[in-house]
Parts: structure tokens; C-alpha cells; sequence
């Protein structure tokens, strides 16, 4: 398993800006156990000073046993108040902790949110001097996706010098602290009293990550392994959750067959760029494009080759039109292209293009045939074909009927 490291970031990019605009509260459940323990102090040191007395006159200590003996009761009840206390704190930590991050991290909307909330949460859980976030992607590497008071420079030298460490974290499932008496360089980055802590982000036995914690050496928290590994679950079930979030809504918004957008998402998508197009007097124009001869196709080689037309007919809508333009497939062999800030001269060069380049290309169908695509088209604009998304349509599929009624009295003459 490949730990080279990836800067080129992931989905929408690296985040490296300041803290988030939300407030993250996660830790003040714990003023409650501060204010008990402030309590029990305030009992036992009571306690023994009110016993003073007895043991003064009761006993007939002297003055000096006296002040021993209250000296070595106030070392014990301290060491015992303190000791009682930092186990109640650690567990609390531990049933506590994840469970808030995974509550803060669920109720975020989209991936870089939650990337950038991740390094943020940890920073103030856990009183970090920096920390990073890399998910593995299926060719085995991490890119890094989100890092906190750190530089890409020393995120990624980390990572570098931490292969071996990170290795290891990703097959025990354990974090791993990098040792940097076992690397020259390694001595040479890590400021003496820090230490760095590599820990596996993992998600219903499945590791998609690893998490770096900087921290100095007396912070008791990045000693705790369990708090540590069950904040990683926490973490990438958060994240697991938010991609079959996102796969879901994916599928509810993509063509089963072509795997371009379906007739749901173009009209949601055509009406919002209406309403863009009515605030700012801008234009938006459709295109429609219907494949001729589909049936023949079907009835002549099967429908797996009429499938495959469609298939190859999306893929070069999408591969020849414009990066802000949406392709979907409206249904059966109709598909269609919305336009964002395009008139109708800028469409109609537009749909002579997007046709000359799918009718350019052969399609094979059995024993090595080759076969073209034929495509009908029509185009229309907002406002000056149409006042809503409707009617839009309408205008640009009976243009689109016009063209394949005139091709087909061209090819009978």
C-alpha cells in the first residue's frame, strides 16, 4: 500500500484557511466534573483541617508533628483528588468525545466542510499544535485534503519522513507516533518536546485514511491510544456516512444507462438558470438532440448496440460541449444541453458543432462493422424564444422535429 503523498488536494481542494465560521462547543460537558471535583476538595481539605484539633489535644502531638501530619494528609488527598479525577476525565474522554464529533461532523453539509471541520475539532479537543487529514484513494495513495497551522511544505515532509510510521498505522489499525531518534531527518524537522501522532481513520473495519496530530510531549491526550482510535472511527464514519450521502444523491440525479444527468435534474437545473438569467439579463439557450434510427438499430443488431449508441452518444455530448454546460438525457433517444449565458447565434454555432462532431465519429457494432451516428437537432433561447422552462423545451424539440422531417425528405429525394 502506496504512502506517497498527493498535493495536488482532493475533490474541491486542499483547505488550508483560518478557523470556520461555526462555533465548535465540544468540551464544556467537562465543566460539570471540574465543578464536582472543586467540590470534593473543598471537602476533604476541610476535613482535615476541622480533625486538626483532635489530633492536637486528643493525641498531644506536638506542633511540629502537627504540621507533618497535616502535610502528608494534604499530599495524599491531593495525589488521590487528582489521580480519582484525571481517570474520571480520560474516561469521560473517551465515551464523550467521539460521539460529540460525530454529531458535529454529521450535521455538515458537503466533504470540505467536514475536512476542515475535522483538523479544527481535533486542534481544540485535543489542544494540538497542528494537525493534517489525508484519505486514501483507490490507487492505494493519500492525498491531502485538509491541515491546521501547518504549511503544505510541512504536512508533506511529515508525511514523507512518517511512510514507514503511517504503514504502519494503516495495517494495525492502531496509531503510530513517529520516532525521530530512528530518522536523522525525521530529529531534524520535529522540534525537540513535540512529537508527531499518526492515526488511522477508519470506517466500519475500513481504513480511508490516516490523521496527523502535532502536540507537545506533555499532552496526555495524544498518549491515549483508545481516545485517539475511537475519535479515527468517529471521523470516518462521519466521512463514510457524508460519500453515501453523496452517492445517493448522485443516483437520484444520474441516468442509470447513459450516466449523464436524468430529465429530474436537467428541469431543476434549466429553471435555476432561468431565474439567474431574469436577475442578471443574461441569456440561456437548449439544445435538443434526438437520435435518428435508433429502432432500425435495435431491430437490425440488438438492443445492446442501440444501448451503446445512446451510451456513446452522452459520452460525446458531454466530452464536446463546454465545461459549464449541463448534458442530460430526457428520456428514450431524446437528450438535451443547457447553455448557461448563451444567445441564439452562440447556440446555433454551438449545435452545428456538438453535430458535426458526434456524426464524425464511427461507432463498431458486430463483426467489426462501422457505423455513424445520426443525430437531429434544434436549439432555442430564454427570453427571446420563451418565457419559462416549459415552453423552452417545446420550442427547441419542434425545431429539433423541423430538422429530422426535413433530413428525412432530403435522404427519400
Amino acid at each position: 500500500m502506496s504512502t506517497d503523498v498527493d498535493l495536488l488536494g482532493h475533490r474541491d481542494g486542499l483547505l488550508t484557511e483560518g478557523p470556520p465560521p461555526y462555533d465548535i462547543a465540544i468540551g464544556d460537558f467537562l465543566k460539570d466534573v471540574r465543578r464536582v471535583k472543586r467540590l470534593t476538595q473543598l471537602g476533604v481539605y476541610s476535613g482535615i483541617f476541622v480533625t486538626l484539633p483532635v489530633y492536637y489535644f486528643a493525641l498531644n502531638f506536638s506542633l511540629t508533628q502537627l504540621l507533618v501530619g497535616l502535610a502528608v494528609g494534604l499530599v495524599i488527598a491531593t495525589t488521590a483528588i487528582e489521580g480519582a479525577f484525571a481517570e474520571i476525565f480520560r474516561l469521560r474522554k473517551r465515551s464523550a468525545y467521539p460521539g460529540a464529533v460525530a454529531l458535529q461532523l454529521g450535521a455538515l453539509p458537503t466533504f470540505n466542510a467536514v475536512c476542515q471541520a475535522t483538523v479544527s475539532i481535533m486542534e481544540k479537543l485535543l489542544h494540538l499544535k497542528g494537525s493534517f487529514l489525508t484519505l486514501q484513494a483507490e490507487s492505494g495513495f493519500l492525498s491531502l485534503v485538509a491541515l491546521r497551522n501547518l504549511s503544505r511544505v510541512e504536512a508533506d515532509r511529515y508525511l514523507r519522513l512518517g511512510a514507514a510510521s503511517i504503514k504502519q498505522a494503516l495495517s494495525s489499525k492502531e496509531p503510530v507516533v513517529l520516532r525521530p531518534d530512528r530518522d536523522l531527518l525525521a530529529e531534524a524537522i520535529v522540534t525537540p518536546g513535540k512529537k508527531v501522532v499518526f492515526v488511522p481513520v477508519q470506517s466500519f473495519q475500513r481504513v480511508v485514511g490516516v490523521l496527523g496530530l502535532l502536540a507537545d510531549e506533555s499532552n496526555s491526550d495524544v498518549r491515549d491510544w483508545e481516545l485517539l482510535s475511537s475519535l479515527g472511527t468517529a471521523i470516518g464514519v462521519s466521512l463514510e456516512s457524508l460519500r453515501q450521502r453523496d452517492e445517493l444523491r448522485t443516483l437520484a440525479t444520474i441516468d442509470d444507462l447513459t450516466k449523464v444527468y436524468n430529465r429530474r435534474y436537467f428541469f431543476d437545473q434549466l429553471d435555476h438558470e432561468i431565474a439567474a438569467s431574469r436577475r442578471y439579463a443574461m441569456p440561456v439557450s437548449v439544445l435538443t438532440f434526438d437520435l435518428d434510427g435508433l429502432k432500425n438499430l435495435n431491430d437490425n443488431f440488438g438492443h445492446s448496440l442501440g444501448d451503446e449508441a445512446l451510451r456513446s452518444l452522452a459520452q460525446r455530448l458531454v466530452r464536446y460541449s463546454r465545461d459549464p454546460d449541463i448534458v442530460a438525457r430526457l428520456g428514450g433517444d431524446e437528450f438535451a444541453v443547457i447553455l448557461p449565458r448563451t444567445d441564439s447565434a452562440g447556440a446555433a454555432d454551438l449545435a452545428k458543432r456538438l453535430q458535426s462532431c458526434v456524426e464524425g465519429e464511427v461507432l463498431l457494432g458486430g463483426k467489426g462493422r462501422e457505423l455513424r451516428l445520426r443525430v437531429s437537432c434544434g436549439c432555442a433561447s430564454f427570453p427571446e424564444d420563451a418565457d419559462d422552462a416549459s415552453m423552452l423545451l417545446r420550442q427547441a424539440d419542434g425545431r429539433m422535429y423541423a430538422a429530422k422531417a426535413a433530413r428525412a425528405r432530403k435522404r427519400s429525394k
